[in-house]
């Protein structure tokens, strides 16, 4: 009877310190699973700070190996989960500018026609906002490209007693060819300024791949006066006159500064 229990023990020893293999023959470690595992509760690992503390993780929560010989542990990861045919943000643009446009005013010509349409070229009837030229590429043909700029707007009259508006446009240009704009107005009464923002929000869909420049330039398109009035975008107008010449106290290049940004945005898909 010895006997037996001497080898039942043994064979119980064999068997808790073999390997265990689940649609393997070979098992390459304690357990090894060649197959899809289900598990109906938590799963529980050894915490890495606190000894003989078993740590279930939390929500959201996923597991990260330590190394060879060492447990894993569980890591909050800042990255949002994505579900398939859900838009993920790649590439996000922000310039800003405080040169702005000085060169639509005190005596300069509205340019003609007063109306654009989108896919027109550039030309020179538009002033860019030089430091909001940004490059980029895009990746994959599923995608949205949404723009967002603003900008300051400046006008004042010459002389007390006098009143003029000024209409414009605004434009993004993608190499060289109009893709979004929107038009806009400002007016002014007496010698006193007058500030606007300007806003122009777009999105583009299925942009094809490939290198981009992105351009944000203005025109004038009317100006009930143009050789009264002083007209700025992007930048303040730091004088004027004509006789005594004041200076502007209510604004600055800061406060009017033009901001451009761009956000580049992937259609995720998966195959199964």
């Amino acid at each position: 009877m010895y006997s037996k229990f001497k080898l039942l023990f043994l064979f119980s020893c064999g068997v808790a310190k073999a390997q265990i293999g689940i649609n393997t023959t070979t098992p390459n470690a304690t357990l090894d699973v060649n197959g899809d595992v289900v598990l109906r509760k938590e799963l529980i690992v050894p915490s890495s700070t606190t000894a003989g503390i078993l740590d279930p993780g939390n929500v959201d929560q996923v597991l990260v190996s330590r190394g060879s010989g060492l447990p894993p542990t569980w890591k909050s990861v800042n990255v949002p989960f994505m579900e398939n045919a859900q838009y993920k943000l790649v590439n996000t643009y922000l310039r800003n500018d405080e040169a702005g446009i000085t060169t639509l005013s005190n005596g300069v010509a509205v340019s003609t026609p007063s109306t654009s349409v989108l896919g027109e070229d550039y030309t020179t009837a538009w002033v860019k906002i030089s430091n909001l030229s940004t490059d980029l590429q895009i990746r994959s043909s599923q995608n949205k490209i949404t723009y967002q700029v603003q900008s300051g707007v400046e006008l004042v009259n010459k002389s007390v007693g006098r009143g003029s508006s000024v209409n414009f446009i605004c434009g993004i240009f993608k190499n060289n060819k109009l893709v979004a704009l929107r038009p806009d107005a400002i007016t002014a009464v007496d010698a006193t300024p007058v500030q606007g923002i300007y806003t122009l929000n777009y999105t583009e869909d299925n942009v094809a791949v490939g290198p981009y420049t992105l351009e944000v330039a203005c025109r004038k398109t009317f100006s009930s006066d143009a050789t009264n009035n002083y007209f700025r975008i992007g930048v303040n107008i730091p004088t004027y006159g004509p006789t005594p010449i004041v200076t502007n106290t209510t604004s600055n290049a800061f406060a009017l500064r033009s901001l451009f940004k761009i956000d580049v945005a992937e259609l995720v898909t998966y195959t199964n």
